[in-house]
This record gives C-alpha cells, structure tokens and sequence, in this order.
C-alpha cells in the first residue's frame, strides 16, 4: 500500500510540476513575441500575453513621432511582465498554492484582451493553458494533502537488531 502511495505521489508531483512550467513557456515566448515584433518581424506565438502585444503594438505607434527610445521602454515593461510570471511560477514549483490562483487570474484577464482583440486562436490557447495549470493547481493540493497523510501513517521502522519488539497498544472498548 505505502508503494502505491508514493506512485500517486508521484504522479501528483509530475502534473504539478507541469502545470507550474507554463508560466515559464508564457514569459519566454511573449518576450521573444516581443523581440521579434520590434525587430520587424510579423510573426508570434500563441501563447504570447495579450498584454505585452498592446504595449508592443503603443510603442511601434509612438516610436514614428518620438523615436526608438520608446520601443526601449516598451521593451523594458514587457520584461516586467514576463518577470511576474516567471515569479509566479517559480513560487508554484516551490508549492506556494497561491501563486497558480493569482497566475490564472492573470493569463485569463489576459485572455479577455485577447478576446477584445478577436485574437481567437491565442484566446483559444490561453483557455487551454489555463485548464493546464488549473490541473497542475489541483495536483498540487492533492499532493499537499497525501504528504500529510503520508507523514501521518508512516510506517513503523523495525527494531534494530538485538532489541525486544514491542508489540502496539490496540486500544479497548
């Protein structure tokens, strides 16, 4: 039974995990989203932030009249951005619960500009994504949960050699 335990643990562990490295797959592909955005390029991924595609698509705008120092701005808050998620899933992957919820929340106001945008197949991704590490969150309280239990139903390490076995107290009614 204790073997089976520490499979689902293991199991447990692995969706958790999985769920928590989308943050890191989110800022990396915005900011080369946005790296390739300012260097001219006409293509992105799905899974870019909607949000650092409205500051790129201000900063291209504004850069004709003020030059491209904005485009360096720009370039800087999509880093910040990024930078929030990647914190986020760093606290994920060190089990801070809280950080899927605040992490979802985020990527699914990101959506909704997606959806103001009719970007629909980022959107569709995003929806995707968010299931994704709706799953990881789930996981993660469920191996939470079988840990406590884990470390609560131990089992009893043998007695070293040469010591009397102690037989347990059975409780009486």
């Amino acid at each position: 039974m204790y073997k089976d335990i520490r499979f689902q643990a293991h199991a447990l562990d692995q969706r958790y995990k999985s769920g928590a490295r989308w943050f890191f797959w989110i800022a990396a592909l915005s900011l080369i989203t946005s790296l390739v955005s300012f260097s001219g390029g006409g293509f992105g991924f799905f899974l870019s932030l909607g949000v650092t595609q409205v500051i790129d698509g201000f900063a291209r705008g504004m850069s004709e009249e003020l030059g491209d120092s904005v485009k360096v701005v720009a370039l800087l808050f999509d880093v910040f951005v990024a930078g929030v998620f990647v914190f986020l899933g760093w606290l994920a992957l060190k089990r801070q619960m809280w950080s899927f919820v605040l992490g979802v929340v985020l990527f699914a106001l990101d959506a909704l500009i997606l959806l103001a945008f009719q970007v629909w197949i980022s959107f569709a991704f995003h929806v995707y994504v968010i299931l994704a590490m709706s799953r990881g969150y789930q996981a993660g309280r469920q191996l939470v949960a079988l840990e406590r239990e884990m470390h609560s139903t131990a089992p009893v390490p043998p007695p070293a050699i040469g010591q009397p076995v102690v037989a347990e107290a059975t409780p009486t009614q």
